[in-house]
C-alpha cells in the first residue's frame, strides 16, 4: 500500500503517465531506492492495470462510505512533515481556485442533442429494440453538424424547444419500452429534462428561462458532477478547491495541511465555518488571514471560541464612511446581551435583545442625543420620542471586524495572507490540474491530493538543501 501511494505522488511530481511510471520503477535506481524496493521479486508484482485497479479501488470506496483515503494520506503526511521540522503551526491562511473540468463547455443546444443523441447510441447497442423513426437521425454521420453549428441565431430558441421535445419524446418512448431504464444515458436524459424544461398539461415541453436553471445542472455528460459558477468576471465549469497552508515565517516553510474539492457553486463562507468548526487542525491554529469572502458570523463566533485570531483582508458588501460609528462601539452586557451605553457613555431608557433572531435594540433620552457631540456619526435614528437604535449581531461582528481595517496587525496579516496567492497558481501550472486525464469529482480528487503531497514534498526537500542537509 505504501507504495502504491508512493507511485501516485511520483506520477504527479513528474507527471509520468503510467507507463512511463512503471517503467522508471523497472529501470530507474532512484526510483527502486525511493520506494524501497530491494528485490526484482517485488517489482515483478507492479504493473499499469495494478494502479487503475488500485484508483479504482479508492473511488469506490469514497461512493460507499464517503472517506477519501488520498486527502486523509495528505493531511496525516502534511502532520509528519511539521512534526519532523517542529514547525510552529499556529500561523495558517486560507485560499481557494476555481479547478476547470476538462470537458467542453457546451451551449444549451449543443447539450440537449448530445444527451439525447448518447441514448439513441445506448439503445443502438441492444438486440432486438427498433428504433423509433425519429430518433434515428442521431445515428446518421453529420446530422450533429447540421443541427448544431447551422442554427441562425433567430432559430435558436425555436431549435431549442424542438430538441428538447424530442428529447421528452425519447424519454417517454424508453420509459413505456421499459428498456435501459437503467443506463447512465436514461439517468442523464432524466435529469436534463428536470433542469431544462416544464411540461404542460398538453403533455408539451417547453424550455426553462436561461436566467432560472441552478448553476447545479448538467454541464456536460461527460463530467456530470461539474457544475457552473460565474466569478470575477469568468464563467467555470468544474470544481472549486480550498486549501489552508501553515507558514513558519522562522523557518520560512509553510505546508499545505488541508485541502478540500467541492462542487464549484460551494462558497468560501461555507468552506471556512467548516474549517474552523469541524477540523482537527483548526484546534491548533490561533491565527488564520483569509480575506472577505470567507467572512460568516458563525465562522467568526466560533473562532472566538476557539481563541483564532481571524483576520479578514478586506470585507465584502457596502463600504460604511470612516465617519460613521460602528455599532460594535455600543457597550454590551456579557450576560443579558443588551446594549448598556452608547459611544458617548449614556445609558438607554430601553433595551432589549432577541436571542432568536440575535437583533440589539436600544431606545435612548431624545434631549440627550440632540446635545452629543457625536450625533452626526451615530448609527441611531431619530424617532418621535426618542432616538432608537436596531442592529444585528451579524452587523455588530460586520464593524468589529471593518474597525480593524487599516491598522499594523491588520496590514501584517493581510500582506501574510497574500502569500498564499500564488500557491493554487503553483498547483495548476506544474501539477497541470486542469488537464486531469479523467473527469467526475471523485476521480479528480485522487490526482488533486497527490499532486498537493508532492508540492509539500518538493518545499520539504526545497527547506533541506537551504539547511545544508541535502545537497544542491
Amino acid at each position: 500500500m505504501n507504495v502504491l501511494v508512493s507511485l501516485l505522488i511520483l506520477k504527479q511530481q513528474y507527471l509520468f503517465s503510467d507507463e512511463d511510471l512503471i517503467g522508471s520503477l523497472f529501470f530507474d535506481y532512484r526510483f527502486q531506492y525511493a520506494l524501497g524496493l530491494d528485490s526484482a521479486e517485488e517489482r515483478e508484482r507492479l504493473c499499469v492495470n495494478t494502479l487503475s485497479n488500485f484508483r479504482l479501488r479508492l473511488v469506490e470506496y469514497e461512493m460507499q462510505t464517503g472517506r477519501n483515503l488520498i486527502q486523509e494520506e495528505l493531511e496525516a503526511l502534511a502532520e509528519k512533515m511539521a512534526e519532523f521540522y517542529s514547525l510552529n503551526t499556529s500561523l495558517a491562511r486560507m485560499d481557494s481556485t476555481m479547478i476547470d473540468s476538462s470537458c467542453k463547455k457546451m451551449t444549451r443546444i449543443e447539450l440537449v442533442y448530445t444527451v439525447t443523441r448518447n441514448m439513441v447510441r445506448e439503445l443502438s447497442k441492444i438486440k432486438d429494440v427498433e428504433i423509433p423513426d425519429f430518433l434515428k437521425a442521431y445515428l446518421e454521420k453529420g446530422h450533429k453538424n447540421q443541427t448544431i453549428y447551422k442554427t441562425r441565431t433567430d432559430e435558436e430558441n425555436s431549435k431549442l424547444a424542438y430538441l428538447l421535445q424530442q428529447a421528452y419524446d425519447c424519454f417517454k418512448w424508453v420509459q413505456e419500452n421499459r428498456v435501459s431504464l437503467d443506463s447512465v444515458a436514461f439517468q442523464h436524459l432524466k435529469r436534463l429534462l428536470e433542469e431544462q424544461s416544464v411540461e404542460t398539461e398538453e403533455g408539451v415541453v417547453i424550455p426553462v428561462d436561461g436566467k432560472k436553471i441552478s448553476p447545479q445542472s448538467l454541464q456536460n455528460p461527460s463530467d456530470p458532477d461539474a457544475t457552473f459558477r460565474h466569478k470575477a468576471g469568468h464563467n467555470h465549469v468544474g470544481s472549486v478547491l480550498n486549501l489552508v497552508e501553515v507558514h513558519d515565517p522562522e523557518k520560512e516553510l509553510g505546508l499545505i495541511m488541508y485541502a478540500d474539492l467541492k462542487e464549484n457553486s460551494h462558497s468560501d463562507a461555507e468552506f471556512g465555518e467548516e474549517f474552523v468548526t469541524h477540523h482537527p487542525l483548526s484546534e491548533k491554529i490561533q491565527t488564520l488571514a483569509v480575506d472577505g469572502a470567507y467572512f460568516r458570523q458563525e465562522t467568526v463566533e466560533k473562532a472566538e471560541e476557539k481563541d483564532i485570531e481571524m483576520n479578514f483582508s478586506q470585507m465584502t458588501g457596502r463600504n460604511v464612511s470612516d465617519t460613521v460609528i460602528g455599532v460594535n462601539q455600543f457597550e454590551i452586557d456579557k450576560d443579558t446581551h443588551k446594549i448598556t451605553r452608547c459611544p458617548q457613555g449614556y445609558e438607554p431608557t430601553f433595551s432589549v435583545y432577541d436571542s432568536e433572531k440575535k437583533i440589539y435594540t436600544a431606545k435612548f433620552y431624545k434631549q440627550r442625543c440632540q446635545q452629543c457631540p457625536l450625533k452626526e456619526f451615530c448609527q441611531v435614528k431619530e424617532q418621535k420620542k426618542a432616538f432608537h437604535i436596531s442592529f444585528s449581531e451579524s452587523k455588530r461582528k460586520t464593524d468589529e471586524i471593518r474597525s480593524k481595517i487599516g491598522s499594523k496587525r491588520h496590514k501584517e496579516l493581510s500582506n501574510f495572507r497574500a502569500g498564499i496567492e500564488g500557491t493554487p497558481s503553483v498547483l495548476k501550472r506544474v501539477y497541470q490540474l486542469e488537464y486531469i486525464p479523467v473527469r467526475g469529482r471523485v476521480r479528480s480528487k485522487i490526482w488533486v491530493y497527490a499532486s498537493i503531497i508532492a508540492q509539500n514534498f518538493k518545499r520539504c526537500v526545497k527547506s533541506l538543501r537551504k539547511m545544508g542537509v541535502v545537497p544542491q
